[in-house]
């Protein structure tokens, strides 16, 4: 039994620390899973969604049957008198007949209670049709729009993930060039001991040394940097941890990319975007021509009412019912001509459309061909890069060999130390252009973020 309840203890404890360990690691999709369900950009387009379609809602319960109930008690301490001519329906011997005469409201009571229900109901109204279409074209924009944050959001986590990786990278490396370094500084030291070489030699190797070490802290620095800013674009708490599970050989798979390819504009948002405006504003217009046509409404009213001398009679006698029903028709007839300078607008609105559509195109091929050139610079660029770090490596090599034998100078070791460390230095510069360009070349394609 105890045996039973100790393994089932270090299951539960290896399940906990394997969890603990793999909370805060993330690859680059993880970061960018991340960044599209925690990124505050992307959480407003979302709620921007939501809003559009509450007021699809909105708009179509317009048309929908609306009822409204309504009581209203009315006191009128002094009454409108009535104005009769004298002699006809009533007549007053002080007053000469034929002249009109003001006499006390014999109608009204001084008190009326009204208590009704009325209940409407559109039949038919051409802009409520279209203001229907166009308001879920509405909600389409916003999808497009929230599209267009999480391409954003994409972009941004690819790029800083990128520069913390190569980062780490480059300070692994350096890493090593300090330890390199240091055995070689120490065993100049010993060489120095026996008189093998002047100090001088030693103060080179050292001065060398320590600009390693300085450099190290910097881009020790500017991995901090670089990590905060890729927090910042995930929506990530600054203050906790987070590792990142990502080497630079993820980053080499983009040397293979190919070019050449076409770009769909379909496939770009900021196209999808200006599609959808135009469809607005064509509705738009085709709201201000059905404003010509008449709206047709039903109504009925159901209601009880009583009128008496006063407030409190109202409320003890019998109220009565009564009822009507019927149909409204509303036609435009003259408007000022304000449609059609409307719709002169709208027309203008659409050619303007059209002419950013057809400019958009023109810029998406561009911006095609320039990262498609981009991206075969710097990939010959980190080509090249490539063979020179290789060259260097090989000429640090043989100049140390040389200097421990005897045949070589303590300068041809320090400069080919640079020269290795300038050829890293270009590498991985090389290698974070080419995935940029990577990156833009997708995003000028729009296959960047693929959405779902």
């Amino acid at each position: 039994m105890k045996t039973g309840l100790l393994t089932a203890l270090m299951v539960a404890l290896t399940i906990g620390l394997s969890s603990a360990q793999t909370d805060s690691s993330y690859t680059l999709q993880q970061c960018i899973d991340y960044a599209l369900k925690n990124s505050s950009n992307i959480q407003n387009a979302d709620l921007d969604i939501i809003i559009a379609k509450a007021r699809v809602g909105e708009y179509r319960s317009l048309g929908l049957p609306q009822v409204n109930g309504q009581l209203q008690i009315v006191d009128n301490p002094m009454l409108q008198r009535m104005f009769l001519r004298n002699g006809g329906f009533y007549t007053n011997p002080t007053f000469p007949i034929g002249q009109t005469i003001a006499v006390p409201n014999l109608f009204q009571q001084r008190t009326s209670g009204d208590a009704n229900a009325t209940a409407t109901q559109l039949i038919f109204s051409g802009s409520y049709f279209v203001g229907l279409q166009a308001a879920k074209a509405l909600v389409d924009l916003s999808n497009k729009s929230s599209n267009l944050s999480r391409t954003q959001v994409v972009e941004n986590v690819n790029k800083a993930f990128y520069m913390v990786v190569i980062n780490r990278e480059r300070i692994a490396i350096l890493d090593a060039n300090i330890t390199r370094l240091d055995s070689l500084v120490k065993q100049t030291k010993a060489m120095q001991q026996q008189g093998f070489v002047e100090n001088i030699d030693v103060n080179r190797l050292e001065v060398s040394y320590n600009n390693l070490l300085t450099e190290r802290e910097k881009f020790q620095n500017i991995i901090d940097l670089s990590t905060l800013l890729l927090k910042f674009q995930m929506g990530y708490e600054v203050n906790k941890d987070i590792n990142l599970n990502g080497s630079i050989d993820d980053l080499r798979k983009a040397e293979n990319a190919t070019t050449g390819a076409t770009v769909n504009y379909d496939n770009r948002i900021e196209y999808g975007l200006l599609m959808t405006q135009k469809k607005l504003e064509l509705y738009n217009l085709r709201n201000f021509r059905v404003g010509y046509l008449p709206t047709v409404s039903a109504f009925g009213t159901l209601g009880t009412i009583r009128m008496d001398k006063n407030i409190s009679e109202v409320f003890k006698n019998t109220w009565y019912q009564y009822n009507r029903w019927g149909v409204t028709v509303s036609v435009p007839i003259f408007d000022s001509f304000g449609k059609h300078y409307k719709s002169q607008q709208s027309k203008i609105a659409i050619k303007k459309l059209d002419n950013s559509i057809s400019n958009f195109e023109e810029i998406a091929d561009m911006q095609v061909k320039q990262s498609e050139i981009a991206m075969k610079n710097a990939l010959k660029s980190l080509d090249i890069q490539k063979k020179n770090v290789e060259l260097a490596t090989e000429v640090s090599r043989v100049s140390k060999i040389k200097y421990q034998g005897g045949v070589g100078s303590n300068i041809e070791v320090v400069n080919a130390e640079s020269a290795y460390k300038e050829a890293q230095t270009n590498y991985y510069n090389a290698l974070y252009d080419m995935m940029i360009a990577h990156i833009d070349y997708q995003k000028a394609l729009g296959i960047l973020y693929n959405q779902k």
